[in-house]
C-alpha cells in the first residue's frame, strides 16, 4: 500500500458515503418520504430500521425483539432489519427516505444535523463507543502520542469519528499519515499499516481468532468519549408519531435485554437465521457479543439500557465541538421518548 495519501480526495469520498455531502436544510426536509413517518391502518405498520453493517450480534438486539415478537407487542405488523455495509447508502439518507429508524454514530449524525437534516438521536445501546485503535502486540499503539508517525487505516464511513478524535484531543494530524483502507484491517498484519481505526467487538475480535496478536484501546480510554451504536429518527416522527417511536424503542431495550441476559443464544439465532448468509464463525461472534455487551454495560445495576444520561450526551456534544460541529444537547438529541418508556415500564430496567 503506498504511504502517500490524498486527503482531499478522500474528505470528498467520506462525506458522500458518511452521509454527511447532503444538500441544504429544504432539500433535506423534502427528502423526508410519508412512507418512513406516515402512520398505519393497522397498528403501527412495519418497524423499519437501517442497521450500521451487515448482520452480526452488533444487532442481536434487534433480532430478538423481532424473533420473540417484541415488535409484535409494541403494536407492529413486523420488522424490517435492513443491513448495511460498505457499498450501502448512507443510512442518514435512508431514514430520511424510506426506514422509520437507523443506526449510526454520532459525529456522523452531527454532521448530518449540521448540514440541515432532521434527524435525532433517540437512544444508543453502547455506553461506550465500540471504536478503538488497532495495533500489533509487537508495534502497540497505546496511548494518542504512539499516533505520531504512524501509517493509520481509516475506513472511509469512519473518518467523521477520526477527524473528532484528533481534534479533540489536540493532535497534530500532520504528523499523523491517514489511509483509507475500506473495513478490513489485514494489511496491518503484514505491516501495510501501522495501525487501523477499528470496532473491539468485531475486528478486534476476528484478528485474534485468526491467531494475531493485537493491541486494542478504545477512543473513550484516551478521553474521546462517545456513546455507541445510536439510533436515529426523523424529526416528523417525533413530532407526528411519538407513540411510534416509544414503542419502537420500547421493543429494542427488550431485545437487549434478552441478548444481556443470553449472549449465547444472541449468538445462535445471528450465526443460524438471521446472518446465515454470512457464514459466521461461532466461537468468534459468541466474543463479538461478549465484547458488546462488555459497552452495554455502565455499572449500575439497574441500568436502563438505550438510555442516554444528560451528562453523557453534553460529554458527546463537546467531543464533536472539537471537530468543528457547533451543536447543541437539543440539536442532536431527543431522549425523552426513551426516558417515558423506563417511567412507564420500570420492569425494563436490568434487574
Amino acid at each position: 500500500m503506498s504511504a502517500q495519501f490524498d486527503r482531499r480526495k478522500f474528505l470528498t469520498r467520506t462525506l458522500a458515503a458518511g452521509g454527511v455531502a447532503l444538500a441544504g436544510s429544504a432539500a433535506l426536509t423534502a427528502c423526508v418520504s410519508g412512507g418512513a413517518t406516515s402512520g398505519s391502518t393497522d397498528g403501527f405498520g412495519v418497524a423499519s430500521q437501517r442497521l450500521a453493517w451487515i448482520k452480526n450480534t452488533q444487532f442481536a438486539g434487534s433480532f430478538l425483539a423481532d424473533r420473540n415478537g417484541y415488535y409484535l407487542d409494541a403494536g407492529f405488523t413486523g420488522a424490517d432489519l435492513v443491513a448495511g455495509g460498505p457499498t450501502a447508502p448512507p443510512i442518514e439518507s435512508d431514514v430520511l427516505s424510506r426506514t422509520f429508524a437507523g443506526v449510526s454514530q454520532v459525529p456522523i449524525v452531527g454532521s448530518a444535523v449540521a448540514k440541515g437534516a432532521p434527524l435525532k438521536i433517540i437512544g444508543a445501546v453502547y455506553q461506550r463507543y465500540a471504536g478503538c485503535i488497532m495495533s500489533m502486540g509487537s508495534k502497540p499503539i497505546d496511548g494518542p502520542q504512539d499516533l505520531y508517525g504512524k501509517t493509520i487505516g481509516c475506513a472511509s464511513s469512519s473518518e467523521p469519528v477520526w477527524r473528532n478524535f484528533m481534534a479533540a484531543l489536540g493532535l497534530d494530524d500532520s504528523r499523523i499519515n491517514t489511509v483509507p483502507v475500506q473495513g478490513d484491517p489485514i494489511g496491518m498484519t503484514v505491516g501495510e499499516i501501522d495501525g487501523y481505526l477499528g470496532f473491539i467487538n468485531s475486528q478486534v475480535v476476528d484478528l485474534r481468532h485468526k491467531g494475531f496478536d493485537i493491541r486494542a484501546t478504545l477512543l473513550a480510554d484516551m478521553g474521546f468519549p462517545l456513546v455507541g451504536q445510536t439510533y436515529i429518527t426523523t424529526q416528523a416522527n417525533l413530532d407526528n408519531h411519538r407513540d411510534k417511536v416509544k414503542a419502537f424503542l420500547k421493543a429494542e431495550v427488550r431485545g437487549w435485554k434478552d441478548v444481556v441476559a443470553d449472549p449465547r443464544l444472541a449468538t445462535d439465532i445471528t450465526v443460524d437465521d438471521y446472518g446465515r448468509t454470512l457464514e459466521l464463525d461461532r466461537a468468534a461472534t459468541f466474543d463479538c457479543c461478549i465484547a458488546g455487551i462488555e459497552l452495554i454495560r455502565n455499572g449500575d445495576p439497574r441500568q436502563q439500557i438505550v438510555a442516554i444520561s444528560d451528562e453523557a450526551a453534553a460529554a458527546n456534544i463537546a467531543s464533536i465541538a472539537a471537530g468543528g460541529l457547533d451543536l447543541t444537547v437539543n440539536d442532536l438529541f431527543d431522549l425523552g421518548p426513551i426516558r417515558e418508556v423506563f417511567a412507564e415500564n420500570p420492569d425494563l430496567a436490568l434487574a
